[in-house]
């Protein structure tokens, strides 16, 4: 099994192969099923989904398997928040909660196929620390006799138009707010409705606008069986955990993409007879971005050895607060040190500008991160 290190950088090889096949992983403006399939055929025979939960056999999430997943994460969103989100949402997030969840025999008909890269799932949810209890969570669940109807709404559901099932946190209908559960809903089930919404970047793995009116599940599709009726909870607050650290981890790795870029354009450049490196300013701003991306990796670091100890809340939210806020600064240093050029959309640095806001949304807004960090620090 590869190292973190070293399956970092067979991640970033798999990833400039696919881009080099298929430039829509960066340019597409539109869902594309059979190209999300080639980029999660291509990560397996990578080795990218070489992690220890998607083993049948196992049922938590370790430290070491994230540090691993981290630095693929990293990588990948060096190159294309496209391919960064679809190995996100089958190999963390959905695969995350198989692992932690389902019965063995869901495991056995689900994990084997994501690390083989034949199956694409996507991720309905609501972040359940968002707010101040689970009224959010839209999705009822009504028990039947032959299984559940499910109806309700959820909205930014990444990579639905393409999934072969969709899994879908609903509330148990008449129970207190916290009796979630979680479902196996298959993508072209009856009553479930998706739209794709265009964003301003990585539009191959669209997100989606999904609604459920009465749709029938059987009791096979209640992920862990009758013992996990209402009781996704506590998995949810783990797994909001990992995709802090994860997003924080995207963010890092798209800026030591700008600043690569910045470097490379400042000593290329030459003005007033000198290359625009060897002015002062200018250096300056390259030395706040590299300085700003090291701390960013230390915050990841410390996550992960929250993690590895069992508390990772507090770390996970600081990280992803800190390294989306930092990406922002840095991308923008990015702009300036190349002028009018980024401006326009041949240049990476555009692309890089359009990308990076993502990790100011996904797993919770800055404001959700204060929060949480203010609770955990016994005062919010």
């Amino acid at each position: 099994m590869a190292g973190s290190a070293e399956l970092g950088q067979i991640a970033a090889k798999a990833a400039d192969d696919l881009i080099d096949r298929f430039p829509a992983f960066v340019s597409a403006t539109g869902p594309d099923r059979e190209l999300v399939g080639v980029a999660l055929s291509g990560m397996a025979r990578a080795g990218l989904f070489d992690l220890g939960y998607l083993r049948f056999d196992a049922d938590r999430i370790s430290a070491e398997d994230m540090k691993r997943a981290v630095s693929v994460v990293a990588a990948l969103a060096a190159r294309s928040l496209s391919l960064t989100t679809i190995y996100m949402v089958n190999a963390i997030f959905g695969g995350a909660f198989v692992a932690q969840m389902a019965t063995s025999q869901q495991k056995r008909d689900v994990l084997p196929a994501i690390r083989e890269g034949r199956l694409q799932l996507a991720f309905a949810m609501t972040e359940p620390d968002a707010g101040s209890d689970a009224s959010a969570i839209a999705t009822q669940a009504v028990a039947t006799g032959q299984g559940f109807l499910l109806s309700g709404e959820k909205i930014f559901t990444t990579g639905a138009s393409s999934a072969d099932y969709i899994l879908v946190v609903a509330r148990n209908s008449g129970d207190e707010k916290r009796a979630v559960s979680l479902f196996l809903v298959p993508g072209d089930a009856e009553g479930v409705s998706i739209e794709p919404l265009a964003r301003v970047s990585a539009n191959a793995h669209a997100s989606c606008r999904m609604a459920m009116r009465d749709v029938r599940l059987g009791p096979k599709q209640l992920l862990g069986g009758p013992e996990r009726l209402g009781k996704a909870w506590p998995i949810m607050r783990v797994s909001g955990s990992l995709e802090r650290i994860v997003v924080a981890a995207t963010a890092a790795g798209l800026a030591d993409a700008i600043i690569v870029r910045a470097l490379s354009f400042a000593k290329e450049r030459r003005q007033f007879g000198q290359s625009l490196v060897s002015f002062q300013s200018l250096q300056h701003l390259l030395v706040e971005m590299r300085t700003a991306h090291v701390g960013m990796g230390l915050f990841i670091e410390h996550a992960l050895r929250m993690l590895a100890e069992g508390e990772p809340e507090q770390a996970a939210s600081m990280a992803k607060y800190h390294c989306a806020e930092q990406l922002q600064e840095i991308v923008a240093k990015g702009m300036r040190i190349m002028g009018g050029r980024a401006f326009f959309s041949f240049e990476q640095m555009s692309r890089y500008y359009c990308e990076a806001p993502f990790s100011l949304y996904a797993g919770g807004t800055a404001e959700i991160q204060k929060n949480l960090i203010a609770r955990s620090m016994g005062i919010g």
